[in-house]
């Protein structure tokens, strides 16, 4: 998944791919960061639906805490 800051010039998003891995691994799921701003996902072989399910609630609510502390500026 390719995080940028806007769509138009897709300048890669760095702090908020840095900061959704970090809160992710907060919230319980392992991510790893590939390039300057993608995540990567790397699921084992036998991984279940229920399990996919699980780690997009995580992944979205990593991303939506990552986004509101990115909003509230740094230190706050």
């Amino acid at each position: 998944m390719e995080l940028v800051a806007d769509r138009d010039s897709r300048r890669p998003a760095r702090e908020l791919c840095d900061a959704v891995v970090d809160r992710a691994f907060y919230n319980g799921l392992l991510l790893l960061s590939c390039g300057v701003s993608t995540v990567r996902f790397m699921p084992p072989l036998l991984i279940t639906r229920g399990d996919v399910d699980e780690a997009i609630g995580l992944l979205e609510q990593s991303l939506v805490e990552a986004l509101e502390a990115r909003a509230k500026g740094p230190g706050r």
